[in-house]
């Protein structure tokens, strides 16, 4: 297969300077081999050391779908039933009545009906040195001892609402573990890591260390990359220490409906509940999209079914995603948080169909946005203006505007982009106009042109 890659690497590239990340490791997945590879940057500034296609990165929540596929296991095995109530293997939880009707399934996927309660947030934050709150949550009494109150704070019954809830795949490896008779992440090692050859993945910083090869974790701040700790903890929910070549075993073994190399690691019927969309995000790329089994769906991208999933421990980025039918996919690792790396493996996928990436909505829009920031005149450059991108939104000040007010999106097209703020509570347009050497904006009594 013959595709120009250039101009993703040149994606990559150009990201990553505009937004400072330390390092990247990407892998395309194509035909059970990995089709293409790329690095880029430090996996430690400090020492001058690049990045490998194997050097270590945390993966954050792409995690939960090593622990749904865990109990997808347990299923196959006949140990636990998908539809099994979580009381029946956490029996401390009957005390709560948030509980009462909650099954696997439903914290499978986020529809359980609880908010997210920010334990896993503050753990990670608490690590960073980024807050001063602090909730004890290394084991499973633990958790129970967090959720004391949380009966008060479920506001729909189970399988109504989705709620992206780290909690309940927390509780999901404490199931695994007190099933299996095993430690959780014993049992994904022995289950899932292992069969898959994915023997430089680890749960644990002992093994991390023996190991080696891993990037630095680094906070982004004002442009700069600072170093830091790895947020340990996260377990069930986030805390799978990975990297490309492993991950590639693993993209492998989904699109090769289970199984790796000869090698049945789980029965298709498994991975085809595990990408059934059951219950539906409020904010998404696509009209279609759905959670599934520790998994997000949507069924027709490019004509096609889209899994993936992200993760963010703040100090790592991660994005995993896959097309079955074309028995594509791709890995992404960074060791930084600037950017939406969804958007690095998408237009890798989009590219390797022989689409044209730039033409994908969230693509464009970002550089529509782009060309938009600058610095603006009226007439004879009596009063100026300045817009700055800040993520999908634009802030705009000036001299006869003010401190910087929001611009919010209403509709972006090829040539004209409409914006609105609010004005004393009205709502105010704000239009602007591409051509194809310059930027016009209309806001209020004023027509700025863009200076190049």
């Amino acid at each position: 297969m013959t595709v120009d890659l250039k101009s993703f690497d040149s994606f990559l590239y150009s990201k990553m300077s505009e937004t400072k990340l330390p390092s990247l490791s990407v892998a395309i997945i194509k035909n059970d081999e990995i089709f293409h590879s790329r690095t880029l940057g430090l996996k430690n500034i400090e020492s001058s050391e690049p990045t490998s296609i194997t050097t270590n990165y945390g993966i954050g929540s792409v995690t939960k779908s090593f622990t749904a596929l865990g109990i997808g296991k347990l299923v196959e095995q006949g140990k636990i039933d998908f539809h099994d109530l979580v009381t029946d293997h956490l029996p401390e939880l009957k005390n709560y009545k948030a509980f009462e009707k909650v099954e696997i399934h439903h914290l499978l996927t986020h529809s359980g009906g609880i908010p997210g309660l920010g334990s896993a947030e503050v753990l990670i934050f608490n690590a960073l040195g980024l807050t001063k709150k602090w909730f004890p949550t290394a084991t499973n009494d633990d958790i129970v001892s967090f959720l004391d109150k949380v009966d008060d704070w479920a506001v729909a019954d189970p399988g109504k609402r989705y709620f992206y809830l780290n909690e309940g795949y927390v509780l999901l490896g404490e199931i695994i573990s007190r099933v299996s008779q095993t430690n959780y992440a014993k049992f994904i090692k022995q289950q899932i890591l292992t069969p898959l050859g994915m023997d430089r993945s680890f749960f644990s910083k002992e093994e991390l260390e023996k190991d080696g090869d891993w990037a630095i974790p680094y906070m982004m701040k004002e442009g700069k990359a600072i170093s830091t700790v790895i947020p340990w903890g996260a377990g069930a929910a986030g805390g799978l220490m990975s990297n490309a070549v492993d991950l590639s075993h693993y993209v492998e073994m989904y699109l090769n409906r289970g199984e790796f190399r000869g090698k049945k690691i789980i029965g298709k019927d498994i991975i085809e509940k595990m990408e059934t969309p059951y219950s539906k995000p409020p904010v998404s790329l696509f009209s279609d999209y759905g959670y599934g089994y520790g998994l997000f769906v949507a069924h027709n991208f490019y004509e096609q079914k889209l899994v993936r999933h992200d993760g963010s421990l703040a100090v790592y980025t991660a994005s995993m995603a896959f097309l079955p039918e074309s028995k594509l996919g791709i890995v992404v690792l960074c060791n930084g948080e600037g950017y939406n790396l969804t958007l690095f493996s998408l237009y890798g996928l989009i590219t390797i169909l022989g689409k044209d990436p730039e033409e994908f909505g969230p693509i464009k829009r970002e550089r529509l946005l782009t060309r938009l920031e600058g610095n603006y005149s009226s007439y004879k450059d009596t009063v100026s203006a300045e817009v700055k991108r800040n993520a999908d939104f634009l802030m705009l000040s000036g001299e006869d505007i003010g401190e910087q007010i929001v611009l919010v999106p209403e509709r972006i097209e090829n040539e004209h982009a409409i914006f609105y703020t609010l004005r004393n509570t009205a709502k105010l347009v704000v239009e602007f106009t591409l051509m194809q050497d310059s930027v016009e904006m209309i806001f209020e009594r004023y027509r700025y042109r863009k200076k190049n």
